[in-house]
């Protein structure tokens, strides 16, 4: 929560700062998103020594809300800030099923993304660049009463899309866009010379689409 108050206040110091300010547009999306990862579990003895080595590539989807402020630096460049309210949960994997059973999934939260949308010739049409933050959290039930810690990222944000204008100052617009975020590390907190567990997880990139409601006031 901290980063993303940190994020909405830089959007508007820049807001502020670049533009003379006009009224804001506001706006409400649906989003169909996959998302996909590289996880990698080292498994250590007692002794520090690295015994085992899991690396497993997944993926799933998620539907979602999002909700959207963004200001007009001209006719050409807006800058703006999309929020996602809701958790985006992956789905629970299970280790040990029936005997010392494990359980572990993610739990990304307050997805924001800082972006500027440029009109570019051809109708409707836009290009979206910006970078996206998003907390992770480490949700399981371990047999050994060990627990995962959580983390952040953050990533590049590319997309494209068609906004038409309806009336009244409201349009629709539909957008795709891809991201790319750094790497996330966790351990289950135990120390180095212990059963220590460390999960990575690397390559994450997502896609989405999205269908947007905008009001220009």
């Amino acid at each position: 929560m901290k980063k993303l108050i940190i994020a909405i206040s830089s959007f508007l110091v820049i807001a502020t700062s670049a533009m003379s300010m006009g009224l804001p547009k506001v706006g409400i999306s649906g989003n169909y998103a996959a998302y996909s990862a590289t996880g990698t579990e080292e498994n250590y003895s007692n002794a520090g020594v690295l015994d085992q080595t899991s690396i497993t590539r997944g993926a799933f989807a998620a539907e979602y809300a999002s909700v959207f402020v963004e200001m007009d630096f001209n006719d050409v460049i807006s800058l703006g800030i999309d929020y996602v309210p809701t958790d985006i949960d992956t789905p629970q994997n299970v280790s040990n099923e029936g005997v010392d059973e494990n359980t572990v999934k993610a739990t990304f939260s307050d997805l924001t993304t800082i972006y500027a949308k440029i009109n570019i010739p051809l109708g409707g049409t836009y290009l979206k660049v910006g970078m996206s933050q998003v907390d992770v959290e480490s949700v399981e039930t371990m047999s050994s009463g060990n627990s995962y810690g959580n983390d952040s990222t953050t990533g590049m944000t590319v997309g494209l899309g068609y906004n038409h204008d309806i009336s009244n100052g409201i349009s629709i617009r539909a957008e795709v866009t891809a991201s790319e975020f750094d790497d996330v590390t966790a351990n289950n907190g135990v120390a180095s010379t212990g059963n220590r567990n460390v999960i990575k997880v690397s390559d994450m990139i997502g896609g989405r689409g999205s269908i947007s409601i905008v009001k220009a006031f």
